[in-house]
């Protein structure tokens, strides 16, 4: 039988976001014909390029190229939050293929630009190379884009000549990202066969409406929620290791060419986060992964079971799971942003107010949530797929939190706003700390108190654990491809890491092994899920900064953090702080708060 439509599909509350904001009706073309005149016009200024240019002329140059990026940022958004929300949107395909064509037209007008600034030889043999004397005279009177200047210089050893770089934009743009948004249209079309022993199955049309059981309270539907979850990954199996294989040779193989040692390399070049960093991360939430699987044995206990199933991460403790309608979500995420931060709830309203948020799922629309920056005169877009719980209002805390990251930032020029990845997650976890924090002083008994905290661990281990093994399972898989791996073998690979991560606290079932099929982010983004476990543990250890400094003194230092955007070095700006990201102390301390809240449920 068909699943009937849930109620957050027609719940009234539903908002819909307004596009025309970033651009008017009819206005499309015309600003695409601008941005076309712009890069021809931005070919005239291979004519200025010399050693001895003056600081006005290149400042001239960094300005037509930002703007040309600020123009591209605006359509291209416009089109990609019409898919969001219409995958099957016709129109917005056909508007993607010719803003696919425009984005290699930009490339190639531009790349001139760029291999002159990092000291390249370019294919003009008329332009004199930028020696390291007037870079310093020219980047030092770059102000805001003083520190992007001096990375790209220094990155210099991992591009390719401009015929390669043409060639890869190329194979990027009409190659290897056509094939992740196969996945998505695939994955997005999928249907479930929910079936609960003893019950009538159900086709459920919507991921989203399938994830929620699992975090009911019935084990017989967590359980038919994840064999339905996996079923039709299973049934497409051949489908999805073609893709990833696709994707991750693809990647594998550019972080070669460019000279990187390791393919995640090319991650951390692209986040400015030196591997030494990423590496203290990853090893120190590995050797934390024993505080979890206690807090498994801890909760199988309070559940009454012997052990958990991999079923039951997710399960709640109280027998009634609270629900909200969406007025009241906000009303709880405005009133913590408040008594945190004035400032960070007015922002966050704005989004609102402004009709940036799309907010209930639909039919075609895609899962899950995301906050889309436009640049800094337009106010970034958030998409949720609400549904009255209270990790639906984590969600939009989440999603929320970034959008005031980005306004923050708006003093910046467009192509220096945007913070690397790992900092991008600091405001939103941030924010969903505040969120977490209101909800359990405001909690009436201990048993809610109890059943928040132990939600609130089972969201920082899925953040921070699940999300660290995801980057060990792709570290591994980008290996063994290259060495003609199977789809078998991935799959032993990430059932192998499973049972790392879980020791003996879970009982794992063998569809599990199928999960890395599923994870959108490696397929869309290799190695970007250590944004969030990197994100979860510097919010912690802000937290707990902020707990012990109060607002007055703590404030102006996230302030700086949030400002500074791209424009400035990540490690140096967390060093102002007081924050050492090499320090194995400095990630261990992000633990602290979580084993404090494994005590109290002990």
């Amino acid at each position: 039988m068909e699943g009937k439509k849930s109620d957050t599909q027609v719940n009234k509350e539903a908002i819909n976001w307004d596009l025309t904001q970033i651009v008017a009706k009819d206005q499309f073309e015309s600003l695409y014909q601008e941005i076309e005149t712009s890069i021809i016009e931005f070919s005239r200024f291979k004519s200025l390029l010399s050693p001895k240019i003056t600081v006005d002329d290149f400042q001239k140059i960094l300005q037509s190229d930002n703007q040309i990026s600020k123009n591209f940022s605006k359509i291209s958004a416009f089109v990609s939050l019409q898919l969001a929300t219409n995958i099957k949107n016709a129109e917005a395909r056909t508007l993607q293929s010719k803003l696919d064509s425009l984005s290699i037209k930009i490339n190639d007008a531009t790349l001139f630009f760029s291999h002159w600034l990092k000291g390249l030889e370019s294919k003009d043999q008329g332009t004199e190379i930028l020696d390291d004397v007037n870079a310093k005279r020219l980047f030092d009177e770059s102000n805001q884009y003083k520190f992007t200047l001096n990375y790209v210089r220094s990155k210099a050893k991992h591009s390719l000549s401009e015929k390669e770089e043409k060639i890869i934009h190329r194979k990027d743009t009409t190659g290897i990202e056509v094939v992740t948004e196969l996945y998505t249209m695939i994955t997005n079309d999928y249907e479930y066969n929910f079936h609960v022993e003893g019950q009538e199955p159900v086709l459920i049309k919507n991921q989203q409406e399938l994830l929620k059981h699992v975090h009911s309270n019935d084990p017989k539907e967590r359980e038919a929620a994840y064999t339905a979850l996996f079923t039709p990954y299973k049934q497409h199996k051949d489908k999805m290791f073609m893709i990833y294989s696709a994707v991750a040779r693809d990647w594998a193989e550019e972080s070669k060419l460019r000279n990187y040692e390791e393919s995640i390399d090319m991650r951390n070049s692209a986040n400015k986060i030196d591997r030494a960093a990423i590496n203290t991360l990853l090893q120190v939430c590995r050797n934390n992964k024993e505080l979890f699987q206690n807090f498994f044995k801890i909760k199988a206990q309070k559940l009454g079971l012997d052990k958990l199933r991999r079923y039951d991460l997710y399960a709640p403790l109280n027998s009634k799971q609270s629900t909200h309608t969406f007025a009241e979500a906000k009303k709880i995420v405005f009133d913590s942003f408040n008594s945190f931060w004035p400032d960070f709830e007015e922002k966050a309203k704005s989004i609102i107010d402004n009709g940036h948020l799309d907010s209930h799922p639909k039919e075609d629309k895609r899962g899950g949530a995301f906050c889309m920056s436009i640049n800094e005169n337009v106010a970034p877009y958030v998409m949720t797929n609400f549904d009255g719980t209270n990790r639906a209002i984590s969600t939009l805390a989440h999603e929320l939190g970034h959008a005031v990251h980005d306004l923050h930032t708006n003093h910046l020029p467009f192509s220096v706003s945007h913070a690397p990845l790992p900092l991008c997650e600091t405001a939103s976890t941030f924010a969903e700390m505040v969120v977490f924090e209101a909800l359990l002083t405001a909690a009436a008994s201990s048993e809610e108190k109890q059943a928040l905290l132990m939600e609130k661990i089972a969201s920082s281990y899925a953040t921070i654990i699940r999300q660290n093994y995801f980057i060990l399972f792709e570290i591994e898989a980008h290996k063994l491809l290259q060495n003609g791996a199977s789809q078998q073998d991935l799959n032993d690979a990430y059932f192998k890491l499973l049972e790392e991560q879980f020791g003996d606290s879970v009982e794992l079932n063998g569809d599990f092994a199928y999960e890395w099929s599923y994870i959108p982010h490696i397929f869309h983004s290799p190695f970007y899920c250590y944004a969030y476990n990197f994100g979860e543990l510097l919010s912690l250890s802000l937290y707990a900064t902020y707990k012990k400094e109060g607002a007055e003194i703590f404030l102006p230092k996230l302030e700086t953090l949030l400002k500074a955007g791209g424009s400035e070095d990540p490690a140096k700006i967390l060093q102002s702080i007081g924050i050492d990201i090499t320090d194995e102390k400095f990630w261990q301390g992000g633990f602290t708060i979580i084993e404090d809240w494994v005590s109290q449920l002990e």
